[in-house]
Formats: structure tokens, C-alpha cells, sequence
């Protein structure tokens, strides 16, 4: 073994141990994270998709909006949002001044300043980490993969500290994964589902804020049991097709210049 060697297996532990010691530091603030809304659980549960179909549920539940076809969502002009309703739902509202998939509505400037804000606010609460923060890990874990290399060049062969650099990558990695939300998020989340597992058997019909809920918690598997029609027509699940599309055989809107077809 050499000594070269060691250093480099020394130096990445400790990136590691500062990066872990990083990721979990700081004291939370603002609220428990009890009194959280379903858009707020949605993007504690998928990040800022999670909240953009949280809050097109919202609107769908409350008749705002529509699915349409090619798998787009529309709004109705007859219903307005829901007042009291999350400043994302809104935001996707005003945005839908035509036929959008739900990809294309996440990305639209509105909605994501509207989704960063909500953000920013479960940042203080301590329940999100701050782009900032989560830099200064990536920042960290990144020369540690160097370190086994590195001894390989050096040492010429493997040794018992290339195998403890490695293993000091394999944490890199799982230390990585999952740098959005905190510990104290991911505990919130956990007893959340545990606690409102229920809310998976509820019905559109039945309780559309339970409904709504299960989205919020469950995601996918909600959104495909309890709302199949709604995310299969207005493709919440699925990849924006290619533009331009295709003039369908019947004739009708499509995404290229001019807007209609004939």
C-alpha cells in the first residue's frame, strides 16, 4: 500500500464527511410542515412536476380545466380557480391561454416562477434544501471520484486503498441522491403516506379533496387509480409529442406555424 495511496482514500472520506455534515446541516425554521397544502406535499413528494400536477388536479377537480385531445389540457373560460386556491394552480391557469401538454405548462415562465416561490418558502421551513446548498454538496462529492484513479496511476496496481476509494464513491453517490429534499422533509412526507394512506380508495365523485390529497402523496400510482381518464387523455404521465405534429386525417389544430389546420 502506498502512501500516496492513503491520501488520496483520506482526502475523500473527508469530502464526504463535509459533505454529509453539509447536507444535513442547518436548523429548520417557519413551520412544522403540519399545515402544508396539497401543492406544497406535491412538491416535497416529485419536486416542482410533482407540484405542477397537483395544482392542474386542483383545477381539474374544480372544473377549471379539461383534457383535450393529443393529450393536452385546456381551460374552461366559464370556471375561474377555486378562491383560497394555490398560487401554482393559478399560475397555470393564466397560462393556459391555448391547448398545452402538461410538460409545456410546467416550463411555462409563469408557472415556474410561481413553483420557485413555493419552493423558496419550504426552504425556510426546512423542509427543501436551497440550490445553494445542494452546489456546495455536488461541489464536494464531485474530486472524490478522482481518488481511486488516482491511486491506481500512482501505485501503478490495485490496492486496499483504491477499494476504500471506491467505497468512498458508492457513498458519494448514495449521499447525492435525493439533495432536494432535507431529512426533515422526507420524515414529513413518510408519515404523511402513513398516516393518509386511506385517501388512495377515495373517488372523484365521492371526496375530490381526498382525491387530491392521494395526488399530492402517491403521485403516479394515484393519478393512473383514481383519475385514469383525466392523465390518460390530458397526458399527465407522458412526454410532450414531437413539434411540428402531424395534420391529423380529420383536420385540426396542431403545433406548427398558422396554428390550424385545414
Amino acid at each position: 500500500m502506498g502512501f500516496p495511496g492513503g491520501v488520496f482514500a483520506a482526502a475523500a472520506w473527508c469530502l464526504v464527511v463535509a459533505a454529509g455534515a453539509l447536507r444535513s446541516g442547518g436548523r429548520p425554521a417557519g413551520p412544522s410542515g403540519t399545515g402544508l397544502s396539497q401543492v406544497e406535499l406535491g412538491l416535497l413528494r416529485g419536486g416542482g412536476r410533482g407540484a405542477a400536477q397537483t395544482g392542474l388536479v386542483e383545477l381539474y377537480l374544480a372544473g377549471a380545466v379539461e383534457a383535450r385531445f393529443r393529450q393536452q389540457v385546456r381551460r374552461v373560460e366559464a370556471r375561474l380557480p377555486p378562491r383560497g386556491g394555490s398560487a401554482v394552480a393559478r399560475a397555470q391557469y393564466a397560462a393556459l391561454y391555448r391547448p398545452l401538454h402538461p410538460r409545456r405548462l410546467h416550463h411555462h415562465e409563469r408557472v415556474r416562477g410561481a413553483i420557485g416561490e413555493t419552493a423558496r418558502r419550504m426552504e425556510r421551513a426546512g423542509l427543501l434544501r436551497s440550490a445553494r446548498r445542494r452546489w456546495a454538496v455536488r461541489g464536494l462529492l464531485l474530486p472524490v471520484f478522482a481518488a481511486a484513479p488516482l491511486e491506481v496511476v500512482v501505485a501503478g496496481r490495485a490496492t486496499a486503498w483504491m477499494w476504500l476509494a471506491l467505497l468512498a464513491d458508492v457513498a458519494a453517490v448514495k449521499l447525492g441522491a435525493g439533495l432536494r429534499r432535507t431529512r426533515r422533509g422526507t420524515v414529513l412526507l413518510a408519515r404523511m403516506r402513513l398516516g393518509y394512506a386511506g385517501v388512495r380508495a377515495a373517488t372523484e365523485r365521492g371526496d375530490p379533496g381526498a382525491v387530491l390529497l392521494s395526488v399530492a402523496l402517491f403521485g403516479a400510482p394515484a393519478l393512473r387509480a383514481q383519475l385514469p381518464r383525466f392523465t390518460e387523455e390530458g397526458g399527465l404521465l407522458t412526454r410532450p409529442p414531437a413539434e411540428p405534429m402531424e395534420r391529423s386525417g380529420r383536420g385540426g389544430w396542431h403545433e406548427t406555424p398558422g396554428g390550424c389546420g385545414t
